[in-house]
């Protein structure tokens, strides 16, 4: 079963802890709200990526086709585990309630975990950490990648709709920090035409905006509103001042999750031996994969203007 995360959480059999810590992760990572988590056994995935349809010809009376197949690329996804230890200090229970502070540490965990896993999805590399995974910023290539302009270029809404239009069909939702999401407000606010903002509620009753009918999803954290999808990219001219937006259609025959297990292990050791306190972990070994070739696509040097 090909459900999202939060899904999966909900309808399996899983203990009110592992509930919990996959509640929080979605929460914190609007990514997993949307993606399909397709479980497998083993620690790799292989799929067929189609590249092209082949060609199609009309044919006379007596004559003869001329074959030509599609072309297939065949992928293969591994998975990478990711993970962190919770550890609660016996002199921190001192005057607290032990299960309070521990699950306050686990949901602290758990936001980490979350953000961890949106900041992988977009900008994951192998080649800068090989027990990793990559992420759309290392997959999207040719035409999934619209450069705004080399030095930076202002945001328009010419240039949200070319993104749009690379992803085949419509993207399930746009991801960006929250300034691409004003300009774009602004930018329909100073305008008259078809081009509209929707105001709406994500899954978790938080506000949230549309731009013609497609989720605006910002990446932030919570404590300091910092994120990764900030203007710090190189702008093609060697200055880091320049941002992205990412448009992705979710599903099995386009950008998904793979995963063991379907949920994080989450485990509490209780108090243990090797120094004073209370140990627990959370470790998930996950991956991604993009079956389609135009499943996202990439604008990329916005300038801050």
């Amino acid at each position: 079963m090909d459900v999202t995360l939060l899904e999966y959480a909900d309808y399996a059999e899983v203990d009110s802890k592992t509930r919990a810590v996959t509640k929080q992760i979605v929460e914190e990572s609007p990514v997993m709200e949307y993606v399909p988590n397709h479980v497998i056994t083993g620690n790799a995935y292989r799929y067929r990526q189609e590249l092209g349809l082949g060609t199609i010809s009309w044919r006379a009376v007596g004559g003869s086709y001329t074959a030509s197949s599609g072309t297939i690329r065949h992928e293969t996804e591994t998975l990478a585990e990711a993970g962190g230890e919770v550890f609660v200090d016996d002199q921190e229970i001192e005057g607290s309630n032990l299960m309070d502070i521990k699950a306050q540490k686990f949901m602290m965990k758990s936001r980490a975990m979350g953000l961890f896993v949106s900041s992988n999805f977009f900008e994951g590399d192998r080649s800068v950490n090989p027990e990793g995974i990559d992420g759309l910023r290392r997959r999207l290539t040719g035409n999934q990648l619209v450069n705004a302009g080399t030095g930076g270029a202002t945001l328009t809404l010419a240039l949200v709709r070319t993104l749009i239009d690379a992803v085949v069909g419509t993207p399930d939702a746009l991801f960006m920090n929250k300034t691409g999401r004003n300009k774009i407000t602004a930018l329909v606010d100073a305008q008259t035409g078809t081009a509209r903002i929707e105001y709406t509620q994500d899954t978790f009753g938080r506000p949230m905006s549309k731009f013609d009918g497609i989720p605006i999803r910002i990446i932030e954290r919570q404590d300091d509103a910092s994120t990764f999808l900030e203007f710090n990219e190189d702008d093609g001219s060697g200055n880091a001042d320049t941002a992205s937006i990412y448009a992705v259609r979710f599903g099995m025959e386009y950008v998904h999750l793979i995963s063991h297990g379907g949920v994080p292990s989450v485990k509490d050791f209780g108090e243990i031996e090797s120094r004073p306190g209370h140990l627990g972990r959370i470790r998930w070994m996950w991956g991604m994969a993009m079956e389609h070739p135009r499943a996202a696509a990439r604008l990329y040097h916005i300038n801050n203007a």
